[in-house]
């Protein structure tokens, strides 16, 4: 499991000319495989060769010795109503399998003390133009006040101090009439479904962040202003506390489970966490104590593979806490992002359902919970209930769907919003077996698991497992045995292209494949 193996706190001014340089080239290099649009020059600027009164930058490693990430973290003293003001600013970059480990929250903490204690009674604040919801959200959760926020409007005064602020660190406003909204220049790195995530995710704070900034993506940065309060500091505390706390409590619970009447306490905990997943929310508690009867209870650090690609499985598994990323992998080393999952994702059951071996790798972005829940145990369940068979099945044909069309060229024009769109849009059908289908011209066919046999006239073929099929003729569709696929629509309206841009969250291209001489999509 990747982490940081060791950290050092540098001091830049104590350095050589020469020894700036060759730090400055060092995190550049962790910086460029983070954020865009930022030259190393100016990079230097803000980080090593910062014109604060105070500079520190905590430089983090890996086993091997390599730098995975870096915290800079800097003091300006500026006049504020003719009274001495501490202004911290900081950046920060790390590897995406070294995050979640929580080092530069509690460095940070014991700068912004030290610096307290030993200038008593001066006015103290945290200033940044933030480039990203997840930096956003970090602050709102660790601190009661955060400026700009929701509830209420910025305090004129403390909203011309931030104005003049973000000016004098050469900051240039994006809109004249808002002027906490600057061009900063840094885009992070991530995939449209790490786009999409933050599109969709359900935290207040995430929320306000991307209505307040939504031209985050671009390189607008949210100037933001979070005071020095004790009321604050102690919100910090009682979040890394609680935090910290975790770990003991959940080896407890782990105990509690072991012994007499810990099943049935194991039992009242996963039946929790199912009724929080929209998939199960609905079923009675009977149901769902017999499943949870068979599930288990995982607790698992940031950075820790739930499964690689390629591992064999029939379980799938509820992400009841946390977070964690879907990615693609080949020989051994990480391809990018497929997806990313938050709280109450059903992740796995594409596995699970068509009996396959993993076809994706999924790792904690956070330390998380998850239920595992075996194949065995949920069949029953799907077998009785057509509206869960429904929705499981609905979300193993996006990822299959994904899976078989990522990397064709033939609709690269669609981004993965009209993608997506364009799958929800079909029709989800279940056929027994020897029942049948007529599909129109046009049309496209999904099968996502079980056997057809496929006649346009002539020749006839018959076909297993998933497969994607473009319609050129009048198509019957015969299940050999009990078969679960998608009938997508026609796609060559410019109206349905921009109403499906419009709608969903995004996916990915898909193959043509004429029936003159049927085949699956590979």
């Amino acid at each position: 499991m990747p982490r940081i193996a060791s950290t050092e706190v540098i001091v830049p001014k104590s350095l050589t000319l020469e020894a700036r340089a060759r730090l400055t080239d060092a995190l550049y290099a962790v910086h460029q495989q983070i954020f865009d649009g930022v030259e190393r020059e100016s990079f230097a600027k803000y980080v090593v060769e910062s014109k604060a009164e105070h500079t520190w930058i905590q430089v983090h490693k890996n086993e091997a010795g390599d730098i995975v990430g870096y915290f800079a973290m800097h003091v300006f003293e500026k006049p504020l109503n003719g009274v001495t003001t501490a202004v911290f600013r900081a950046e920060a970059g790390s590897l995406r399998a070294y995050r979640g480990a929580n080092t530069n929250t509690r460095f940070g903490l014991t700068l912004v003390l030290k610096y307290m204690l030993r200038h008593p009674g001066r006015p103290t604040y945290y200033m940044g133009s933030l480039v990203h919801p997840s930096s956003y959200a970090l602050f709102a959760k660790y601190c009661g006040e955060v400026w700009p926020r929701r509830e209420q409007p910025v305090p004129p005064q403390l909203l011309a101090f931030m104005d003049g602020l973000a000016t004098e660190f050469g900051l240039e406003k994006v809109d004249a009439a808002n002027p906490l909204l600057r061009e900063v220049g840094w885009r992070t790195r991530e995939s449209e479904v790490e786009q999409d995530y933050w599109r969709q995710c359900d935290k207040p704070a995430a929320r306000f962040f991307m209505e307040a900034n939504p031209g985050y993506v671009d390189g607008h940065g949210l100037v933001t202003l979070v005071p020095a309060t004790a009321a604050n500091i102690l919100s910090v505390l009682r979040v890394l506390c609680g935090r910290s706390l975790r770990k003991p409590m959940d080896a407890l619970r782990a105990l509690a489970r072991r012994l007499p009447g810990g099943a049935k306490l194991r039992r009242s905990e996963v039946v929790r966490q199912l009724k929080a997943s929209p998939l199960f929310a609905r079923f009675g508690t009977q149901a769902l104590e017999s499943l949870a009867a068979s599930a288990q209870v995982m607790e698992l650090p940031a950075g820790r593979y739930v499964f690689r690609k390629g591992d064999a499985s029939d379980e799938l598994y509820l992400l009841a806490r946390g977070a964690a990323y879907v990615l693609a992998e080949n020989g051994g080393g990480e391809d990018g992002v497929v997806n990313q999952l938050g709280s109450g994702t059903v992740f796995g059951e594409i596995a699970m359902l068509g009996g396959e071996r993993r076809s994706a790798s999924v790792r904690t972005a956070a330390a998380s919970t998850l239920v595992r829940i075996p194949r065995a145990a949920l069949l029953p369940m799907l077998a009785a209930d057509a509206g869960l068979r429904h929705s499981v099945w609905g979300t193993f044909a996006e990822r299959r769907f994904d899976d078989l069309v990522r990397g064709m060229d033939r609709y690269a024009h669609l981004g993965r919003k009209a993608r997506l769109g364009w799958l929800r849009r079909g029709e989800q059908v279940e056929l027994a077996p020897r029942q049948e289908r007529l599909l129109e011209p046009g049309s496209y066919l999904l099968v996502l698991a079980g056997a057809v046999e496929l006649t346009h006239a002539a020749p006839r073929m018959t076909a297993r497992g998933t497969m994607l099929l473009e319609v050129e003729r009048p198509l019957r569709v015969v299940a050999q045995e009990s078969t679960q696929l998608v009938v997508l629509p026609r796609l060559a309206s410019p109206e349905l292209l921009l109403a499906m841009e419009a709608s969903v969250p995004q996916a990915l291209p898909l193959p043509r494949v004429s029936l003159e001489q049927p085949r699956a999509a590979a």
